[in-house]
């Protein structure tokens, strides 16, 4: 991306915030409903949060609250709402009001007359997972998903969240913070519910990208030594700037990643993608190692703009009181995995070796699974919630059909383009035309970008191997960069990806595009 574009992007971002920093201002100065939470460790033996939600300035006779059933990113419903003790709310003086529950996580209360009212309840926090919470002796953590209630109709509205912690514990959080160090801030209900937080004791080391802070958590503390840690935050530098180049910059204004070198007590381990944060389960003990980390940490981090704010039509908005199927994560997953390894190649933390491993491994994944034959990537894609971290009888997965096909469409835009364009441009297209316009995208929208750079249509591509079970012309598409599939090893069952030693200089000027470092 050229350097006005940037400029350009970067001062978008700013004015973004300066609107969003003044919006609870204009909220207490227009008798605007105001949003406040409270979220205290109440108590530690018991495993027990006590949350408290404020809602002011009430003009309205009734109000609607709702806790979300599901966490974006783990596609399974988890009823947060099962973990709650004594949930009551009361009025402005102290008297109790008696809500009435619409559906199984949303509870309406009568406020006519009444200008505020405060929401009470305990959360039991006792599984520590990617989509759940924990307290321990040590520290505690959760994700807003768990414990923010919204308020409905009022979704984009600022909320403030102050968090009372033992005495000895430090608060890392993915919110905002202000100038009090128990106080943090929102824009709106979608990034409240999005931040994870920890409080305790761990090791926390901040480093910089493009000037912007970034935090590095692990859990327990002295989990990570000061040796990996220094070498996995210089990787982890390097992969950032390589991913940012593709958009032009960074589009939050600080980034948390939280490890736990811990096991995880449900279905719910590997990594959890933020929109300015991830969380990651990792080996415990010295098994764990900064090269080990890295790949994860490059598919999280990808997420910053695929899925979180690149995002199918039909999780935008997120409807977090019920499943949200669409049939384009094979885009949202697979074109993530496939960036994962590429960015590690452009960011010189992984050669080319490895990233034609990757590409034979995907290939490998898809063709040796029979179910293939009878389900396709979008058909994958609407199916994972029936059993996203828990599988079923037959599936298979879309992460790695849509790594396959990621890999084959930018290869193949390459070839069509002589070079100019890729998979790159595809991506930066869906960014600006579509998120940072406030929208999501179709797969109808995904194929006039790629139709658009291109030239020519690739509506048949896409059905007969995204929205069909076909199996792709692999030969022809990895020869336009000059690699091609060994028959001996086809003949034993599996796929290998060689290189072609003698080459057209077309072939050569695709090859080095497609495995061009930054």
């Amino acid at each position: 991306m050229n350097r006005i574009t940037k400029i350009s992007h970067l001062f978008l971002l700013t004015v973004c915030l300066f609107i969003a920093g003044q919006q609870a201002l204009l909220a207490r100065q227009s008798g605007q409903l105001q949003i406040n939470y409270t979220v205290a460790v109440a108590d530690v033996d018991k495993q027990l949060f006590h949350v408290t939600t404020e809602i002011k300035n009430i003009k309205d006779s009734f109000v609607t609250v709702s806790l979300p059933i599901w966490t974006p990113g783990w596609y399974t419903v988890e009823n947060y709402a099962k973990n709650i003790l004594r949930f009551k709310i009361l009025d402005g003086k102290g008297n109790w009001l008696q809500p009435i529950m619409t559906r199984k996580q949303s509870w309406r209360v009568e406020t006519k007359n009444l200008k505020e009212i405060k929401i009470e309840f305990d959360y039991q926090a006792t599984v520590l997972a990617l989509n759940q919470a924990k307290i321990t002796k040590d520290f505690a953590f959760f994700t807003g998903t768990q414990l923010f209630l919204e308020v409905n109709g009022y979704r984009n509205l600022p909320a403030t969240v102050r968090f009372n912690v033992p005495q000895d514990w430090k608060i890392q959080t993915a919110l905002k913070e202000s100038t009090d160090p128990y106080i943090f801030t929102s824009s709106n209900y979608d990034e409240l519910v999005d931040a994870p937080t920890q409080m305790g004791k761990f090791d926390v080391t901040k480093f910089e990208v493009e000037g912007k802070p970034h935090y590095f958590c692990a859990t327990p503390a002295g989990s990570f030594s000061k040796e990996k840690t220094d070498k996995f935050v210089e990787m982890l530098q390097k992969v950032y700037m390589s991913q940012s180049k593709i958009f032009g910059g960074l589009p939050y204004e600080k980034h948390v990643c939280f490890y736990f070198f811990a096991k995880p007590e449900s279905n719910a381990g590997g990594a959890l993608e933020h929109a300015n944060s991830f969380v990651s389960f990792a080996p415990v003990g010295n098994r764990a190692t900064p090269e080990m980390l890295i790949e994860t940490a490059a598919h999280e981090f990808f997420h910053t703009w695929n899925v979180k704010r690149i995002r199918p039509i039909q999780m935008f908005p997120y409807d977090y009181s019920r499943e949200n199927e669409t049939p384009l994560l094979w885009i949202s997953e697979g074109f993530t995995n496939y960036y994962a390894s590429k960015s590690l190649l452009r960011a010189g933390t992984g050669g080319k070796e490895r990233f034609l491993f990757s590409i034979t491994s995907a290939i490998n994944g898809v063709e040796s699974n029979d179910a293939r034959k009878y389900i396709s990537p979008a058909d994958s894609s609407t199916s994972t919630w029936l059993g996203y971290d828990t599988g079923t009888v037959f599936e298979i997965s879309y992460y790695t059909q849509g790594q396959n096909l990621g890999a084959l469409l930018d290869l193949s835009i390459l070839n069509d383009t002589k070079g100019q364009f890729g998979l790159d441009e595809v991506m930066r297209s869906l960014f600006k035309d579509f998120y940072l316009k406030g929208k999501g995208f179709s797969i109808d929208d995904f194929l006039t970008i790629v139709n658009r750079l291109t030239k020519r249509d690739y509506r048949n591509f896409i059905t007969r191997y995204a929205y069909g079970v076909a199996v792709p012309p692999y030969d022809e598409i990895l020869g336009f960069a000059g690699y091609y599939l060994d028959k001996d090893a086809l003949k034993e069952g599996r796929y290998e990806v060689k290189e072609m030693s003698d080459i057209s200089t077309e072939k050569m000027k695709i090859r080095e595009a497609w495995l061009k470092t930054q």
